[in-house]
């Protein structure tokens, strides 16, 4: 009776931290589709029935159809990492609807290769932006105790929209998709319409007042005691203290000095790894070109199937990383999954390798299981802990920056990543590019063991020359 009167009482505290939560990853959400729409599109852009006036997609241009959303990447975290202390979490939060508007109206209408290239660099924005202003806005308003799990959600979001994705563009037409997802933008708007700027924003602005109602609406404080009262303001000097050094004083201006001290240095160079490994690892080549992949694999299966399939074991992986990371710990997972993932690349390598001299088509299910191990296993850790870690391990004053540049490297890595892939599938084989993403993983995994350390549970305000 103790264990649930205690739950229920944890719950009521967070509840408004979750829905808020809820609320803004509605776009994480419908960007999943947005992603999830080029697998199982490429084969038919590429087939003789390509819905394109210009005709079949070439290899050359479906490595640029498939890259380029690596180059809006960059315009956005750039754009909403500055316009995020500019004019606030919630205001970037509204403008991330209008790339990822135009995307679907392009998709609706466009006509021509070009057309793709300019969607997906918008797709690419609003990716790149969302990644950048939704974890910061709920590391802002999430209680340390449950910052890991919220911060979480934002992959499981994700995840959840490329499963949907992949089922509805495999069973849609390809005009019709676009024009049911756009509706998405509109129930976005109206889920955080309502919600607070983040208090740490508002106490960097001297809005006292608003930071104040803020924090008592995703804290959900009702002053019920004395000591409860107590214990909000306390919880709110320190905020204060944290943002401004001392309560009334203004921040000190940010010099490149502020990069070279111990904390900063170490926390660019575990966080450039960690978003390196990220994309290096080739688990977002993996879901952009999914069908492609089992098709040449030597896989007997439906690729669109297979694609759903993995599409399940993603959102599966990342669902349970956001239960266990504030239990297990960042560390352990993220190294876990990188062995994970190496391990299903070089099944898949090998399965790939054996295929092209007998006939496998009995053994497929190993293609789809060493692609689903491989998701499975970077969804609990590979996946999304980067994004969480990148923003605990550094110090405040530095944060926004450091968190922007490393979004930039994820994105730059991205776009070699996607661009590489299809040309190194036709010239490699499947069996080469999975030898070689297994490879990183495993380097990967014994640099994180050396050098990562554990974030759970630690609090945000981390001392520069620690």
């Amino acid at each position: 009776m103790i264990s649930t009167s205690i739950s229920f009482k944890n719950l009521e505290r967070y509840k408004n931290q979750m829905l808020a939560t809820l609320a803004v990853n509605i776009i994480a959400f419908s960007q999943g589709h947005a992603v999830a729409w080029l697998a199982p599109t490429l084969l038919v852009l590429q087939s003789e029935n390509s819905p394109l006036v210009s005709g079949p997609v070439t290899v050359e241009e479906a490595s640029w159809i498939g890259s380029v959303v690596s180059v809006g990447g960059i315009t956005g975290t750039i754009l909403f990492g500055t316009l995020l202390n500019v004019i606030g979490r919630k205001k970037s939060l509204y403008l991330l609807t209008i790339p990822h508007t135009g995307f679907w109206v392009i998709l609706m209408f466009g006509t021509v290769v070009p057309h793709l290239y300019i969607a997906r660099i918008l797709s690419g924005i609003t990716g790149g932006g969302a990644f950048i202003v939704i974890p910061t806005f709920v590391a802002d308003i999430a209680d340390n105790k449950i910052r890991g799990t919220l911060g979480s959600t934002i992959l499981v979001n994700f995840n959840a929209g490329i499963l949907s994705g992949f089922i509805l563009t495999s069973h849609l037409s390809y005009s019709l998709f676009p024009r049911i997802i756009i509706g998405f933008s509109i129930i976005y708007i109206i889920c955080i319409y309502s919600l607070p700027e983040a208090p740490q924003y508002l106490i960097k602005m001297k809005m006292h007042e608003e930071a104040e109602c803020a924090l008592r609406f995703y804290r959900n404080f009702k002053a019920a005691t004395k000591e409860e009262c107590q214990e909000f303001n306390e919880n709110l000097a320190n905020l204060k203290n944290r943002i401004n050094g001392d309560l009334g004083s203004k921040p000190s201006s940010l010099s490149y000095r502020d990069f070279l001290k111990p904390a900063a240095v170490r926390g660019l160079l575990i966080s450039t790894m960690l978003v390196f490994m990220n994309q290096a690892s080739g688990l977002f080549a993996l879901v952009n070109y999914t069908s492609n992949i089992f098709q040449m694999s030597g896989s007997s299966l439906d690729p669109n199937t297979s694609t759903i399939i993995v599409g399940a074991i993603q959102l599966m992986g990342t669902f349970l990383a956001a239960i266990f990371v504030d239990r297990v710990g960042r560390r352990i997972l993220i190294i876990s999954s990188c062995i994970g993932v190496a391990v299903g690349c070089f099944s898949l390598s090998i399965f790939s390798y054996l295929s092209l001299n007998q006939d496998l088509t009995h053994l497929s299910w190993i293609a789809v299981a060493s692609v689903s191990f491989s998701i499975l296993m970077g969804s609990f850790g590979l996946t999304p802990l980067p994004f969480i870690v990148v923003t605990e391990i550094m110090p405040q004053k530095v944060r926004p920056v450091a968190v922007t540049f490393c979004l930039c490297i994820l994105s730059v890595t991205g776009f070699t990543v996607l661009k590489i892939y299809p040309i190194m599938m036709v010239d490699l084989g499947i069996y080469g590019v999975m030898w070689i993403s297994g490879g990183i993983c495993l380097i990967g995994a014994v640099v994180m063991f050396c050098f990562l350390p554990e974030t759970k549970g630690k609090n945000l305000d981390i001392k520069e020359d620690s």
